[in-house]
């Protein structure tokens, strides 16, 4: 059987146009933290801002794992390219010296949560807070101005979970934190209610959550523009708010 000059290239072509796709087709690995009700190992599909990551990754050929570690563990493996992205992470220069971010994902409101008991439910700038102690988590970033507010008695802790406890064990004044993320871990205690705590306004940031890309993989730009391009795919088509809908956002 013969084929004519056309077919031949036109069959090459196609050829050439698999073998691109399946030498690009990568296996992303990625780490984070939990972190209800956005993403968690303990929710349905690994949590809202999981199954809109693995989507937009799926959309563009790329399959992807997500594993759960502490926060700092999660941005040390990637960072030396042991995985290749951290899911969920806020914005910062000093991280973006390490790491490279992808577009926005998804936003959350962050602030400055305590028991009304304590008697204030606003502050005029983050002056008027230094006789409170504050809890924050370690390894986190919140806005340049309270980041290096260093006049501030912030206290360290290792994660929102003791962050919340310490708060309602009046150990702390103060918790800065996602606001669901904080109302989510303390549904979770019997000494708690919702009614018991006060969001201050003004709300420090509505952050945008990004992957972070470490920058000693291979490909880690292509990866970036690769899921750019699959997240703004699922936007467009309405998967992005089906997921949203999913997941009750």
């Amino acid at each position: 059987m013969f084929f004519s000059k056309k077919i031949i290239l036109v069959i090459y072509s196609i050829m050439l146009v698999v073998l691109s796709q399946s030498a690009w087709s990568h296996k992303v690995k990625m780490v984070t933290t939990d972190w209800a009700p956005y993403y968690a190992s303990t929710l349905e599909s690994g949590g809202l801002v999981t199954e809109l990551v693995q989507t937009a990754f799926l959309r563009e050929g790329h399959e992807s794992s997500i594993n759960w570690y502490s926060w700092l563990r999660a941005m040390k493996m990637t960072k030396d390219g042991s995985a290749d992205a951290v899911m969920g992470a806020y914005y910062s220069d000093e991280r973006a010296k390490d790491y490279n971010y992808s577009d926005p994902i998804f936003s959350v409101d962050v602030g400055l949560i305590a028991l009304k008991s304590l008697g204030i439910d606003k502050y005029e700038g983050l002056r008027s807070l230094e006789s409170y102690t504050i809890g924050a988590m370690r390894g986190w970033v919140y806005t340049p101005e309270f980041d290096t507010a260093n006049y501030l008695k912030k206290q360290i802790v290792v994660n929102q979970i003791f962050a919340v406890r310490m708060l309602f064990a009046e150990q702390i004044d103060l918790v800065a934190a996602s606001i669901l993320v904080f109302k989510h871990e303390a549904s979770f205690l019997t000494n708690s209610k919702d009614e018991d705590i006060v969001v201050l306004n003004p709300l420090l940031d509505s952050k945008p959550l990004y992957l972070m890309f470490s920058k000693t993989i291979p490909n880690s730009l292509e990866l970036v523009e690769s899921f750019n391009a699959g997240l703004k795919s699922i936007r467009a088509d309405g998967t992005f708010q089906n997921i949203l809908d999913k997941h009750g956002f």
